[in-house]
């Protein structure tokens, strides 16, 4: 019986899914089970994954969606622990070594989560959700005047704007970490942080491992919210459960296949499903949050923000109508929301969406041209 078992939906990935198999092959943690779910791909992804190893089990479906796959493996999975890999990403060689030494050291934790990294391609990485507790949410809060990411009295230490304690990683894990980077030391962050999610993640699901008892107690992701699935199904069980956070990358999501080209079916995220994926996200963040408390002063102005991303991502996807309706909405919902006010100035007064595009495009290079010369001074 395997001790964890890797779940691994695809579709149409034969560009990618090598990379990510043998990221899990390449563990320097070796009881595993890798279930791959088939969701009925049409291109050489079925021929490239026959016969690679006798831990890896495949598993043909048609198609039902990246949710009904994924769940699919669940099912099937013989594992005391899950962990999760996407077909164009990949483990970095420690993921499961040091994710099980957690688990096991600390029998009473649910679940476990570490930085990822994601790679852009062309030298661009981000460490994630490192720059969210520092920048990105911290920024959000202050734009709408909430105080969800202030630092503690006397801390510098950006994660605990969100999670309770900190504390170093103990003799289950400390020479895993002392292996892989002796120059970063990381630490354990432990701490209930549903709250903050309303910002958007705090974790993510194929940098966690999991116990089976989590999907026992809440059940599988729901396959209603599709594409917004892993958000739901992660405040859940952050709202059930502790979050243990290693703040050590263990996890690379990549844009580009091996040889540098997009993946030739696209990203869910930001190729021609964008939009849809957008959508089906804000419905899972109002199913969480909105519906629970409509008249939060809070919420709505986090929402309005919200609207504000899907905008960009309607006028990216030729959806003017759509653009002016959330862009009215986040106007109303934050005061003096200037971005998207000007935004909706111009998609009013340019003709179709092709110079809006152009004109946002200028705009946040401007924007980000402008944070960093701040940040330098």
């Amino acid at each position: 019986m395997p001790k964890v078992s890797i779940i691994l939906p695809t579709y149409n990935r034969a560009d990618t899914i090598l990379r990510a198999i043998r990221s899990a092959q390449a563990q320097t943690f070796a009881d595993w089970e890798l279930i791959v779910v088939d969701d009925g791909s049409e291109d050489d992804t079925a021929a490239l994954i026959t016969n690679l190893d006798p831990r890896l089990t495949v598993i043909r479906q048609e198609n039902r969606g990246f949710t009904e796959a994924r769940n699919t493996a669940i099912r099937a999975a013989k594992g005391a622990y899950f962990a999760f890999l996407d077909s164009d990403d990949e483990f970095l060689p420690h993921h499961l070594e040091l994710c099980v030494a957690f688990l096991d050291a600390f029998e009473e934790a649910q679940f476990v989560s570490t930085e990822l990294l994601e790679d852009f391609g062309r030298g661009r990485v981000v460490n994630h959700y490192r720059i969210e507790t520092s920048d990105w949410y911290p920024r959000k809060a202050a734009l709408i005047g909430s105080h969800c990411f202030d630092l503690p009295p006397g801390e510098t230490d950006d994660y605990l704007r969100a999670y309770e304690s900190r504390e170093p990683i103990g003799d289950w894990g400390r020479h895993i970490v002392e292996r892989v980077n002796p120059a970063q030391p990381a630490s354990l962050y432990r701490g209930h942080i549903f709250k903050h999610m309303r910002f958007d993640f705090m974790i993510t699901i194929t940098a966690s491992v999991i116990r089976r008892s989590v999907f026992e107690t809440l059940g599988l992701p729901e396959a209603r919210w599709n594409m917004g699935s892993d958000f739901h199904f992660l405040a859940r069980m952050c709202k059930a459960f502790r979050a243990n956070y290693l703040s050590i990358p263990t996890f690379v999501k990549h844009e580009f296949a091996a040889d540098g080209a997009l993946p030739q079916y696209g990203h869910v995220v930001s190729g021609k499903s964008a939009l849809a994926f957008a959508r089906q996200w804000q419905a899972a963040w109002e199913d969480l949050f909105w519906n629970e408390a409509p008249r939060d002063a809070e919420l709505r102005a986090i929402r309005g923000l919200r609207l504000y991303w899907l905008a960009r991502v309607a006028l990216s996807s030729g959806e003017r109508t759509l653009t002016l309706q959330w862009l009215q909405e986040a106007a109303a919902a934050v005061p003096r929301f200037w971005s998207a006010i000007a935004l909706r100035g111009l998609v009013t007064c340019l003709p179709g969406v092709e110079l809006p595009r152009k004109a946002l495009r200028a705009f946040e290079m401007g924007a980000r041209a402008c944070r960093r010369v701040l940040q330098v001074n």
